[in-house]
């Protein structure tokens, strides 16, 4: 591939974790430079996440990180020092973003703050990402995808109408605050093409996510009343907005118009179902949802999900199939669309994850990848970017610098 959509960007990748590298990884896969600056020793904390591999040496195990990280460049800087620092400040002079994930103001008692950074480059662009933002009550607070979920109000409507509230597992939560930050960096970067200049970019993961409660938070303001759960498979305004047992499986149920209800009343046998008072809008279906789940329930289990979901499909119905992570990878529309790319690591068998989420027809994200390891392109920086002989890195490694 010989262009690129962010061919030419050099991009500082100083975060840990999930949301940050996922950021910089949205960078590297449509052809930016990422250095990626780790700790020495352990490098990135993402080095130690599940799934590990057998047999392979710590910081070399985890698929999580290869995932996060492929495309890039590792070169390992104790930042905490003061050549380190130093080092971070020269690369910033020929760099176009720097990310990072301090806790707020960590980085300015190394003399890193974003300040300092640009002090040399004011063209460049420094976008922190963070579980709560660079100021506010909470920003020194520490987080996590569970305490996001909580604390935007997506817990709150999932589950039992009694309780408790049910919390998703999973990275999520950093994913959505990765990708918004990507919005905001290229954005910025937009913004400096239009004579603006380089600019600090303020990212909470929290705030990221309350897009996911917009129904409720927008809902009570207009009248006061807080809902809360409906109940399993019951949510406000639809019904039914359910996961059935079908044979051999799951099939989701997405109902929304009446076109739709009189669709699926029709297509599980029940056109009596259409005229009932009680069922002639989704409001009116949720009110009477203890009635209608044992009706809808019986209905499904003498077809597969593949069946139901394509003759639901065939009338427009918006039914889906409830995957297994097996069935995900083998799924053909997903196949079609190369939704799974490959990543490799020298040190581990290649698999299968999921490609960056938008398509860019003409100059296309790389398909998938290889994960550095940890230190795997210090010589190449060092003496490429920084122009350090191998005397002096050997010194810096002596002295714990790299």
């Amino acid at each position: 591939m010989t262009h690129q959509a962010l061919g030419g960007l050099k991009i500082i990748d100083l975060s840990q974790g999930v949301a940050g590298p996922y950021l910089a990884k949205l960078f590297a896969d449509f052809g930016a430079q990422v250095i990626k600056l780790e700790p020495p020793g352990k490098g990135d904390k993402a080095r130690f996440l599940a799934p590990l591999a057998e047999g392979v040496n710590g910081p070399e195990a985890s698929g999580m990180f290869a995932y996060l990280n492929a495309n890039k460049q590792s070169a390992t800087l104790n930042l905490r020092s003061k050549k380190g620092a130093d080092l971070v400040r020269r690369l910033c002079v020929e760099s176009d973003v720097v990310i990072e994930s301090y806790e707020p103001g960590a980085l300015d008692g190394l003399g890193l703050s974003a300040a300092e950074m640009r002090r040399e480059n004011p063209k460049l662009i420094v976008t922190s990402i963070t579980w709560f933002g660079q100021d506010g009550p909470y920003s020194h607070f520490k987080g996590g995808d569970a305490l996001c979920h909580a604390l935007t109000g997506v817990t709150y409507n999932i589950g039992p109408k009694e309780g408790p509230p049910v919390l998703p597992g999973g990275y999520q939560a950093q994913f959505v605050g990765g990708v918004t930050a990507f919005i905001a960096t290229m954005g910025s970067i937009l913004g400096r093409a239009n004579g603006h200049g380089g600019q600090h970019v303020d990212v909470s993961i929290l705030e990221a996510n309350l897009c996911f409660t917009e129904t409720g938070v927008v809902s009570f303001a207009y009248d006061g009343e807080c809902r809360g759960r409906q109940g399993i498979n019951r949510y406000v305004p639809t019904y039914p907005a359910c996961a059935f047992p079908c044979k051999g499986g799951w099939i989701g149920v997405n109902v929304l118009t009446p076109t739709q209800w009189h669709s699926l009343c029709d297509l599980i046998g029940r056109p009596d179902l259409k005229d009932n008072p009680n069922y002639s809008s989704s409001i009116l279906r949720l009110e009477h949802a203890d009635e209608l789940d044992p009706i809808l329930s019986s209905s499904f289990l003498d077809r597969s999900a593949e069946e139901w979901f394509h003759l639901a499909q065939s009338l427009r119905i918006p039914f889906a199939l409830v995957p297994t992570m097996a069935d995900l990878l083998s799924d053909t529309h997903f196949k079609d669309r190369r939704a799974f790319v490959s990543i490799s690591h020298p040190d581990l068998d290649s698999f299968e994850a999921p490609a960056i989420p938008f398509k860019l027809l003409k100059t296309p994200a790389l398909q998938g990848g290889a994960s550095p390891r940890l230190g795997q392109h210090n010589s190449e920086i060092y003496k490429n970017h920084l122009n350090l002989s191998d005397s002096e890195i050997d010194q810096l490694k002596d002295e714990g610098v790299i």
